[in-house]
């Protein structure tokens, strides 16, 4: 049918309709994973407390050589903390004063905060993992997720918006589909007006 319609236009704006529906196939196709995790990601970010869990706590002793804390040395520090004590996150503080250092790493549903005394080499780390639902809530909020996955949130955006358009113009060159399309159009924007309008604080 969409091939029929092509006939009846221009023939500039039938290669941008054949250009809009190979793009419109290929890039929901490639998008497909990310559009659906955004979607069920998004129906739990919205109810939330209906699916959130406990946060489980572990707390590690131990003892860093001292070689490490007099630089302080924080990279091999931080390795330390991973492979000694299950420390995992993204590096988001180092505070360091001459008698103890504060470390915190982060990642989606997860910290890791490591308070050192520099004299003694003692080490206390806290680790907080509070559950896949709330770590699936933060990687769909690209919350401490770090650059790559922020990239990955940006090309799904971009993805979404290019399958929407190219749709969009699918549907404006079927002449029959162009005034239920255009009803429907206008009335979801009318709907989501109104319910902003009368619903949101």
């Amino acid at each position: 049918m969409l091939r029929g319609a092509i006939t009846t236009v221009s023939m500039p704006f039938a290669r941008v309709v054949s250009l809009a529906r190979t793009l419109h196939i290929y890039l929901t196709m490639f998008a497909f994973v990310m559009m659906m995790f955004f979607a069920v990601t998004g129906v739990l970010l919205n109810h939330e407390d209906s699916f959130m869990a406990e946060s489980q706590s572990t707390e590690t002793r131990g003892v860093l050589p001292a070689a490490l804390l007099a630089g302080p040395d924080k990279l091999m520090i931080v390795e330390r903390l991973r492979a000694g004590f299950g420390a995992v996150g993204a590096v988001t503080t180092f505070d360091v004063d001459s008698a103890a250092m504060h470390v915190e790493l982060k990642g989606p549903g997860r910290q890791t905060d490591a308070e050192i005394d520099r004299r003694t080499g003692a080490v206390v780390v806290t680790i907080e993992r509070k559950g896949l639902v709330v770590r699936l809530d933060d990687l769909h909020r690209g919350k401490d997720g770090g650059r790559v996955w922020s990239a990955v949130i940006d090309l799904s955006a971009i993805l979404l918006f290019l399958g929407s358009l190219s749709g969009i113009l699918m549907w404006w060159a079927l002449p029959r589909r162009r005034k239920l399309g255009l009803v429907a159009l206008v009335g979801s924007i009318a709907i989501i007006g109104v319910i902003y309008m009368i619903a949101i604080p």
